[in-house]
């Protein structure tokens, strides 16, 4: 099969290159980052708690402890602990009849 019979639409313009797709790549996952990172803190905080303790793995708890609260006290936490909330109730879901227990059988 040819590509015009996969694409029979004629897009308009020439062909784009590829600075265009890399620096869209970069734009999204540089606001992907900052949006993580301002509205996500408490997962860094969670991250650095589970690396073997050092130095270093100290002072990283320490900053991310101190930006969580940063984070927090301007409320850009809210949206992460509202999904979160919503997960644990999902979570904790039951089907009619089935015993409360289940999950410490797993």
């Amino acid at each position: 099969m040819s590509a015009a019979q996969e694409f029979p639409v004629d897009l308009p313009g020439g062909p784009i290159g590829q600075e265009h797709g890399l620096r869209w790549t970069a734009i999204v996952l540089g606001v992907a980052t900052l949006s993580l990172l301002l509205t996500n803190a408490i997962s860094i905080e969670s991250w650095g708690t589970d690396l073997p303790p050092s130095p270093g793995v100290a002072r990283i708890v320490d900053d991310a402890g101190r930006w969580r609260a940063a984070t927090e006290s301007a409320g850009l936490s809210a949206p992460r602990a509202t999904l979160h909330r919503g997960w644990k109730q999902l979570e904790e879901a039951r089907w009619p009849g089935q015993p409360n227990d289940e999950l410490a059988q797993r």
